[in-house]
């Protein structure tokens, strides 16, 4: 405890310096204040303590949110799936878990009936004293009797008031002053129905969706509004991302006009998805996380470093002390601690030192990867520069500990490492002796870090319809001189089909390169894959463009990043073998050739290399 109050007080310090930030960042918003109080207003109970309401409804959904006067919500709810399988999980008559003048933890049960998701759901909310936010959190429940069952989306979605909070934020690169509600009478639609085009405001000549903000939770932490003209924000703030499917690198929609999402059941760009099996119990908490409102003097700027800056005091108070009495949140005296130090070797590439790198440990199906995992909980971390890791408040089971990094293809693996209650499992030094096909690299295009972002497009990729500039930016075939090409301008993003006239051809790329020696044997390529989607197959010719040598297809595709505007959805690795026969001393060239022109298929490069035998 006394390690969160230093970190809340140095947080506290560091926003002193801007100017009036009304809040300090402790968990929850603040600590004292008048008590919490509980009343009914007919079927609707009411959470309050001074500084926020929540009005909510017997269906278990916020109908008022205000904070400082304003009115910061127009409904709040949770629901699953979408068309006919659409369910919003009501709730019934709530009942009160806990009850202090310092904290007040409401549930309501909802059992499941005649709905396709054979899960019961309890869905809670939490204020506490000071708080200038409503924590909330949800638990899926599947009993031995119920049927097999399943849930893809599985989401809660605050709708914020029209036109209260003007601007947007998600990262360095999404922050800016969103389209007003009149705008959006105007907007042209477009061809593909999630898109329009504004055509006035601050956003006019330019397309809007919500698939121009997907991002990694992991990454950004939080995610929102804020408003120069009011002086206050609405924000989704994470402290702990166990609950969340498919590991760090997973992204989702988050903010959007005019809304909040958070996707627990993160259903873009290739999701796994919660099954359970007939006869199966089953149970998994999802959350707690915060429904946060700040305010400055100093505008919408100053209200989102303090959410970032709540987000690491949320970080530093998890798991909360508050949630007790629940065997789906264990108090951190039974969880238990996976601690090490990560060592990379790399033959190839004697200097590569971890950058970005994730370690963790989960629980995938046999076969499986952490990519595709949605019934368990996952644990990750960012190890410091030299490799020191501690991955803390783990649920005691077996896990697989998996690590990855820029710069490596591939990731390492160890399986069946034990986790107790109250204890460390010290792993020591665990070394990564990165694996390759050949003994040499002759040249490298990208750098392997999970995603398009270095080539071309790559920091402006989320804006609709950026694929039909590829014609006037790039040639058919196009042309890429290893040693000369520059791959943030001259290598795009995404290889997919290319536009001529009114028909779609197979987009041709080359790319051209010099042997200085030719060794005997057999060289290997390797296509490091971003994103596949809709059946791609890379025909590669080696020297000469009559007849493919091979055809590399990624064995994982789907999730329609390209059009969902992103710069990768799922990652694999594939690997091609090159007879040294086919290369030549002197110049040679490798054609890639995306074979399928469907709208929607397409292949994101993470990175490709060629190494000699």
């Amino acid at each position: 405890m006394k390690t969160r109050l230093v970190v809340a007080l140095a947080l506290s310090c560091q926003l002193s310096l801007s100017p009036s930030v009304s809040l300090a960042n402790v968990p929850g918003g603040g600590n004292d204040g008048p008590d919490v109080t509980l009343t009914k207003s007919g079927e609707n109970v009411i959470l309050a303590n001074g500084i926020v309401s929540a009005t909510i409804t017997p269906k278990a959904s916020v109908a008022s949110f205000k904070y400082k006067g304003f009115e910061m919500a127009s409904t709040m709810y949770y629901s699953m799936d979408g068309g006919p399988n659409y369910r919003a999980p009501g709730g019934g008559e709530y009942f009160v878990k806990t009850k202090s003048p310092d904290l007040i933890d409401i549930g309501f049960k909802n059992k499941r009936e005649t709905e396709p998701q054979a899960f019961d759901c309890e869905i809670h909310y939490v204020l506490k004293r000071g708080a200038s936010g409503l924590y909330t959190y949800a638990i899926l429940s599947h009993p031995a009797d119920y049927p097999a069952t399943s849930v893809g989306e599985w989401r809660m979605v605050w709708k914020l008031s029209n036109d209260l909070l003007e601007k947007i934020y998600v990262d360095d690169l999404r922050h800016w002053q969103m389209p007003s509600s009149e705008d959006y009478k105007t907007a042209q639609p477009t061809g593909i129905k999630e898109i329009t085009k504004i055509t006035s405001g601050p956003r006019a000549g330019q397309y809007d969706c919500k698939y121009d903000f997907s991002a990694s939770y992991y990454d950004i932490g939080c995610w929102g509004h804020a408003s120069d003209k009011n002086k206050i924000g609405g924000w989704m703030v994470l402290g702990g991302y166990d609950f969340f499917n498919d590991g760090p690198t997973k992204q989702d929609l988050n903010a959007a006009s005019g809304i909040n999402h958070i996707h627990f059941g993160m259903d873009h760009y290739n999701c796994s998805v919660t099954k359970v099996a007939a006869g199966e119990t089953w149970q998994k908490i999802y959350g707690p996380f915060l429904l946060y409102c700040n305010s400055s003097d100093a505008g919408a700027d100053a209200c989102w470093a303090d959410a970032k800056a709540q987000v690491a005091a949320e970080k530093a108070a998890w798991p909360y002390t508050w949630l007790t009495d629940n065997p789906n949140y264990p108090p951190v005296a039974e969880r238990g601690t996976v601690s090490g130090h990560f060592i990379l070797k790399d033959a190839l590439k004697p200097d590569l030192k971890l950058t970005n790198a994730w370690i963790g440990v989960a629980q995938p199906p046999p076969g499986g990867n952490w990519q595709f995992e949605s019934n368990h909980y996952q644990y990750w971390v960012r190890p410091d520069a030299a490799g020191n890791f501690s991955i803390p408040n783990v649920r005691p089971g077996t896990y697989t500990f998996s690590a990855f990094t820029d710069g490596a293809v591939g990731e390492y693996e160890q399986k069946d490492v034990v986790v107790t209650a109250g204890k460390t499992t010290a792993l020591g030094d665990v070394t990564w002796k990165v694996p390759h096909k050949g003994k040499s690299i002759a040249w490298e295009i990208g750098v392997p870090n999970r995603s398009a972002k270095e080539f071309r497009h790559g920091a402006d990729y989320f804006h609709g319809y950026v694929w039909q500039n590829f014609q006037n930016e790039f040639t058919n075939p196009l042309e890429y001189t290893v040693g000369k090409s520059d791959w943030s301008k001259d290598w795009n993003y995404v290889q997919s089909w290319y536009q001529d006239g009114d028909k779609r051809d197979p987009w041709k790329w080359r790319i051209h390169f010099n042997l200085a020696t030719v060794p005997p044997g057999d060289a290997t390529m390797t296509f490091a894959i971003a994103s596949a989607h809709g059946g791609a197959h890379i025909a590669v010719y080696v020297n000469d463009e009559t007849k493919p040598l091979g055809v590399v297809t990624p064995s994982v595709q789907g999730g329609n990043a390209m059009l969902r505007e992103s710069i990768h959805a799922k990652y694999c690795v594939e690997y091609l073998t090159i007879p040294t026969s086919r290369l030549v001393k002197g110049a040679n060239t490798i054609s890639l050739v995306q074979t399928n022109t469907d709208t929607q298929t397409h292949v994101m490069y993470d990175y490709l290399n060629l190494e000699l035998p």
